[in-house]
């Protein structure tokens, strides 16, 4: 009796073992955003301009759904979007005020952002004069 308990206490230890092992072996699975860029556009005085729309582009896993926030205040078309096959998708970013924003691309595994000075712009149509 004594032996067939040894026997069962080495499998169950063993079997936690291997356990363990296939845990820690397996690729990390979770999902993420790795990136968060904001294209400057075609500004007229440099920089971001209020009014003005410009590119955002977030990279990370591919078809993890992120969500856009901005610091201050702006908009986004759209807000929400999947990142689809290849792990990248572009939004457009329009600020509404002046001063520091931090674009931030969120998911439920992480964010990263972006900093970003904005100006006064004046929106021309095909390019965005800045001021300030």
């Amino acid at each position: 009796m004594i032996r067939s308990r040894k026997s069962a206490l080495t499998a169950l230890t063993t079997f936690a073992a291997a356990g363990a092992a296939l845990v820690l072996a397996a690729p990390d699975a979770a999902a993420y955003v790795s990136g968060v860029s904001v294209a400057s556009g075609t500004s007229i005085g440099g920089g971001y301009g209020t009014n003005c729309s410009y590119t955002v582009t977030v990279n990370g896993s591919p078809n993890e759904y992120v969500w856009l926030y901005d610091s201050a205040s702006a908009t986004f078309n759209p807000q929400q979007l999947s990142l689809g096959s290849g792990g990248s998708a572009t939004s457009s970013w329009t600020p509404t005020s002046t001063g520091q924003h931090f674009v931030q691309a969120w998911s439920y595994n992480g964010s990263q952002w972006a900093q970003v000075s904005v100006g006064t712009g004046i929106n021309l149509g095909s390019a965005c004069l800045v001021t300030g």
